[in-house]
């Protein structure tokens, strides 16, 4: 459930691209997940460093 959860917006881009071999879809999954977790990442830290700084 979480794992389908946190993979579900780099399925909708393999959906939408129309990606269909597992090993594209692999390292499109790759690549958006490491973009959207990298830029949560760095919200969080910005946000914590203004508040502890």
């Amino acid at each position: 459930m979480i794992l389908e959860l946190l993979l579900l917006p780099s399925n909708l881009v393999c959906d939408h691209l129309g990606l269909t071999d597992q090993h594209e879809r692999g390292m499109m999954r790759m690549f958006v997940n490491m973009c959207l977790f990298s830029s949560v990442c760095v919200v969080v830290f910005y946000v914590l460093w203004k508040m502890f700084a």
